[in-house]
Order: C-alpha cells, then sequence, then structure tokens
C-alpha cells in the first residue's frame, strides 16, 4: 500500500469517526484530504478505501439523513464498533504491552505511553514486570522525535540548529530525513544536508534549535537501495555476528538489518545480521518473542534459556 493512500485511509477514518453524523460522499471528498481528480476517479477510490476499510475489519455504516425521503446517502463510523475492547489479558499479552510501553516512557511520546497503561494495564491487579527483567530498554530521551518522524511520513524537509561537538559554534543544518536509529542509548538522524549535498549523520542530543518541518509534502524520494545502517559507522565498530531464524513475514526490523536471508522452509527463514553487542542480541531476540529464535552466538542462546528459566520459576 503506498504512502499516500495509507495516508488518505487515516484520514477518511478519522473523518468518519468525528462525524456524528452521516457524511455524504460530497462533503468527504471536500473534507478528506488525498481525494483529487475527476468525479468518476474519486468515486473510484472511495470505493475502494471502503472496501480496504471493511478488510480491515473497520464497520462502515450507510444511511440516508431522512429516512422518510430518498436522500444521498451518508457514512460514518460509529466509535463504539471501533474502540480498543478492554478485556483480561494473559500474562504474555501483559509483559508485552508493558515493555512496549516502557520503551518510550523517558521520549517526548511518554505521557502518551503512561496514558495508554493506565487505559490498558487497569484491567490486571499487578502490572507486568516479566519483560522488564529480561530487557533493560535504552532511555530514548532527545527531543525532536516527533518533528522528524512527522517529516519522515510526509517526506518534508526539515531544518535545526546543529552543532558537531561542544567546543564548535551552531551551524544552520537543511536535512532530508532518510531514517533513525539508535546506539547506546542515543538516538541519531541519518539524511541528506542539502547545503552540503551528502548524506550526514546527526546526533539528536546535539540538535540545539527547534525542528522546524516543512509545509510542503512529498519533496524528495528515500533511495531504494538505502540503508541506515550503511551509515551508522559505530554499528560496524566491535559488532557480534548473530543468525536467527525467523518466522515469514515477522519481525522485519530484524530483516531489514539483515547480511544473508535464507529460506528454510515455508515457515522460516535464516537470516545473518551484526548486532552491537551479546545483550543487545539478547534483546532483540526476546523482544520479537516466538517469532524469533536465536540460534548463533551459543553464548546469547544459553543466556536467553537461562533467563527464561529463571522466569518460569519465578512466575510459573
Amino acid at each position: 500500500m503506498s504512502q499516500a493512500k495509507t495516508e488518505r485511509l487515516v484520514n477518511l477514518t478519522m473523518a468518519l469517526l468525528d462525524s456524528r453524523r452521516y457524511m455524504r460522499k460530497s462533503e468527504i471528498f471536500r473534507k478528506v484530504a488525498g481525494y483529487s481528480g475527476s468525479d468518476e476517479t474519486k468515486e473510484r477510490m472511495f470505493e475502494r478505501d471502503k472496501d480496504d476499510l471493511r478488510a480491515l475489519g473497520i464497520e462502515i455504516e450507510v444511511a440516508s439523513h431522512d429516512p422518510l425521503f430518498e436522500d444521498e446517502p451518508g457514512y460514518r463510523i460509529r466509535p463504539e464498533s471501533y474502540q480498543f475492547p478492554i478485556t483480561k489479558f494473559s500474562s504474555e499479552e501483559n509483559a508485552l504491552i508493558s515493555t512496549a510501553l516502557n520503551l518510550w516512557k523517558s521520549s517526548e511520546m511518554g505521557g502518551v505511553a503512561k496514558s495508554a497503561a493506565r487505559r490498558i494495564l487497569s484491567s490486571t491487579e499487578d502490572a507486568p514486570t516479566i519483560f522488564e527483567e529480561l530487557i533493560t530498554p535504552n532511555e530514548f530521551n532527545e527531543s525532536g522525535l516527533t518533528e522528524i518522524t512527522r517529516a519522515l511520513a510526509n517526506r518534508s524537509r526539515i531544518t535545526f540548529d546543529y552543532c558537531k561537538n561542544t567546543s564548535e559554534a551552531k551551524q544552520a543544518r537543511q536535512v532530508n530525513p532518510f531514517g533513525l536509529s539508535t546506539w547506546q542509548g542515543s538516538w541519531y538522524l541519518v539524511g541528506e544536508d542539502l547545503d552540503r549535498g551528502d548524506i550526514r549523520v546527526f546526533k539528536l542530543s546535539r540538535i540545539v534549535s527547534r525542528i522546524e518541518v516543512s509545509a510542503k509534502r512529498e519533496t524528495f524520494e528515500i533511495p531504494n537501495d538505502f540503508k541506515i545502517t550503511d551509515y551508522m559507522v559505530m554499528l560496524s565498530q566491535n559488532t557480534l555476528s548473530v543468525r536467527w531464524r525467523i518466522k515469514r513475514n515477522k519481525a522485519h526490523s530484524l530483516r531489514n538489518m539483515a547480511h544473508e536471508i535464507t529460506e528454510l522452509d515455508e515457515n522460516w527463514d535464516s537470516v545473518l545480521a551484526k548486532v552491537e553487542s551479546l545483550e543487545n542480541a539478547i534483546e532483540l531476540s526476546l523482544w520479537h518473542f516466538d517469532s524469533v529464535i536465536l540460534e548463533e552466538p551459543i553464548e546469547a542462546r544459553n543466556l536467553i534459556e537461562a533467563r527464561l528459566e529463571e522466569v518460569i520459576a519465578k512466575y510459573v
């Protein structure tokens, strides 16, 4: 699915959710971003979008504004049919939710994470700590993540002031963002420096101004062969080779790190990659739960087995 279509589907879903009455198609085409072209083109786009949303399990109601007259039909999504059902989760599900929220607790998105934690984990008597004991996440605390992720999604240029080190004066940078990565608890931006005509790496903690995002969208394309690991030099120093057995169509973040992917059977692939350390190999493997089996190095595999046995002895 293209980025433009994804954005249009999100816009349509939000509009139909927010509307207290049934929205006519003509109104949708005026108010929902993404519908353009001739009337016939917009009609085809809307019909496909409805089918796609229903295929995702989103129920769209169709009704007339006035049941006594044959008005143009309208559309809406009832909030109660869309809301996430709060039920009792299993201990494994609670642990995964807790871990995911814990990763963002010290970032700009910490407030959202805390709100989600209160809502979702309120159905349990004890907040789960199993995976927090297995994994020690990095402290993602740099500012600017929200702006950069929005610019990445919209393919928009960003501008900011940057200091290479504490002894140098700040410099204004114009950058087309290509990707974000982390290393040893810090965020790094990789992008095209427009003033220098080259792809550069920027440490977010050295950005000394607010990050401004251009209002213009789709102003650049990320090269098809771009791999963020090619530019993160620190990742290639003192790295550790690992081999994972990964379920088909799972753990895409690990697949993006791969130097070699070999099909094993209809369910599993063998993925060879490099990671920062033994602990990093353990963290990445546990994060993907039963979609990933760490096969090499054997020391990391043994440590994972030992930690899992400790958890079983403690909680089961």
